[in-house]
């Protein structure tokens, strides 16, 4: 399944049960050898988690979100307008952020399970570990502690898969080269909105 450019997907995290964790509105930027590219601007709509009194709850660990009673709240996205490459099979994502002023602020890359696809958009789960990356490619590990709520041989992966990511940091290679640093929407693309299909079960 491939995605044309302009077209607004959801891209979900899940929960291993299933249910969705966080939602986000975007339109694709390219479909291809690369991977999937979103972008979310913002200001584009997203649902997220949230303890039955509407408070935040990412601040808690994966496990204890799940053990929890939660609910799902339209939120948006803030803070950076962000370009989002989910590389083709592979167990991670990477973002280039920019400030509203279009000062880039440097990459995040989300551990999370190969992105399935489906009509509406692509579904991954969270694996707790991330990679905050300066604009200078200096990197930190953050959410380390998470990793003992996975089972012992998807947290070793988990680990293995960052080892590779970061040595393409140190390495200056793509994504983390100069290559989409200054990336622009087309004009006339405004924040994306979620679907009323944001929530389907794919066949």
């Amino acid at each position: 399944m491939t995605f044309d450019p302009g077209q607004p997907v959801v891209r979900r995290y899940l929960h291993a049960d299933r249910r969705i964790a966080a939602a986000q509105a975007a339109l694709v930027v390219a479909d291809d050898a690369d991977g999937l590219l979103l972008w979310s601007d913002i200001g584009a709509e997203t649902m997220r988690r949230t303890d039955l009194s509407g408070g935040p709850t990412r601040h808690l660990s994966i496990a204890a979100e799940v053990a929890m009673p939660t609910m799902l709240s339209p939120s948006h996205h803030r803070g950076f307008r962000t370009l989002l490459l989910m590389p083709p099979g592979a167990a991670h994502s990477v973002s280039w952020n920019w400030l509203a002023d279009g000062t880039f602020a440097g990459w995040y890359v989300n551990l999370e399970t190969p992105a399935r696809r489906w009509s509406g958009g692509v579904d991954t789960r969270d694996q707790s570990l991330d990679v905050l990356v300066g604009a200078d490619r200096a990197w930190l590990l953050k959410d380390e502690d998470d990793l003992a709520a996975l089972d012992p041989a998807e947290a070793a992966a988990v680990r293995a898969e960052c080892v590779r990511v970061t040595g393409l940091i140190d390495a200056a290679a793509f994504p983390f080269d100069d290559s989409r640093r200054g990336f622009r929407p087309p004009a006339g693309w405004i924040p994306a909105t979620l679907p009323a299909w944001w929530d389907a079960v794919p066949a």
